[in-house]
C-alpha cells in the first residue's frame, strides 16, 4: 500500500504537468491557425498608379508646318524669278528646321514635369514590382507561420513521449530533443512575427503612396 501511494504521489503531478503543457501548446497552435485563417479571409486591394503616367505632353510648336511653308515660299520665288529675295525673306522670317527642332525639344523639356528623388530615397517601384514584392513577403510570412505550427506539434509529441518513458536514460535523450526543439520554436516564432510585420508595413506604405480614389457620380 505504501509503494502504491508513493507511486501515485509521483505519477499524478507528472501527468498533470504533461497535460497542462500539452494543452498550452495546443492553444498556441490553435491561436496561430485562427490568426492565419483571419488573414486569409481579408481581401487584398491592389491600387495601381498606371493612370498617372498615361498623360503625354504635346509640343506647342509644329515643325512640319514651318518646313512646308518654307518650301512653298522658295518654290513660288523660283517661279516668279525672285528666288534670291524670297529666300532672304524666308531666312529672316522663319527659323531653319534644325533650329526649330531644337526649339521644340527645349519647349517640351520645359513643359514636362521634373520629378526629383531626394538623396537616399529608393526609386519608385512599378506596379509589377510592387505586386511581386507583396507576393514574396506574403509567401515568407506563410512559411514562417507553418514552421511554428510544425515545431509546436513536435513539442507536443516529445512531451508525450517523455512522460511515457520509464527508462531515465531514454528520458534524458528525449529531454535534449525537447530543449533543441524549444529553441527552434522560439526562433521560428520571432521570425514569423517579423515576417508578418514586414508584410503589414509594406501594405501600409503601398496604401500611403497610392493616389486617392476619386468617385464620380
Amino acid at each position: 500500500m505504501r509503494k502504491t501511494r508513493l507511486l501515485a504521489v509521483i505519477i499524478l503531478p507528472l501527468a498533470l504537468v504533461s497535460f497542462l503543457q500539452a494543452q498550452s501548446l495546443a492553444e498556441l497552435a490553435k491561436k496561430e491557425k485562427e490568426r492565419r485563417a483571419a488573414l486569409k479571409g481579408k481581401p487584398a486591394t491592389v491600387i495601381t498608379t498606371a493612370d498617372l503616367v498615361k498623360v503625354k505632353k504635346k509640343p506647342a510648336v509644329e515643325v512640319a508646318g514651318e518646313e512646308t511653308g518654307v518650301q512653298e515660299a522658295i518654290a513660288e520665288a523660283m517661279r516668279t524669278g525672285e528666288a534670291g529675295a524670297a529666300e532672304g525673306q524666308v531666312q529672316e522670317g522663319a527659323a531653319p528646321p534644325e533650329a526649330a527642332g531644337q526649339a521644340v525639344e527645349a519647349g517640351a523639356a520645359a513643359a514636362a514635369p521634373v520629378t526629383e528623388i531626394p538623396p537616399g530615397q529608393p526609386a519608385a517601384l512599378s506596379d509589377q514590382e510592387i505586386q511581386k514584392k507583396q507576393t514574396e513577403l506574403a509567401d515568407i510570412a506563410k512559411q514562417k507561420a507553418e514552421m511554428v505550427d510544425l515545431l509546436t506539434i513536435k513539442m507536443n509529441a516529445l512531451y508525450q513521449e517523455f512522460y511515457g518513458l520509464d527508462n531515465m536514460k531514454s528520458r534524458e535523450l528525449v529531454q535534449l530533443q525537447i530543449s533543441d526543439t524549444y529553441d527552434k520554436l522560439l526562433k521560428a516564432e520571432a521570425e514569423s512575427a517579423q515576417a508578418q510585420k514586414d508584410l503589414e508595413q509594406f501594405m501600409a506604405q503601398k496604401k500611403k503612396d497610392s493616389p486617392p480614389t476619386i468617385w464620380i457620380r
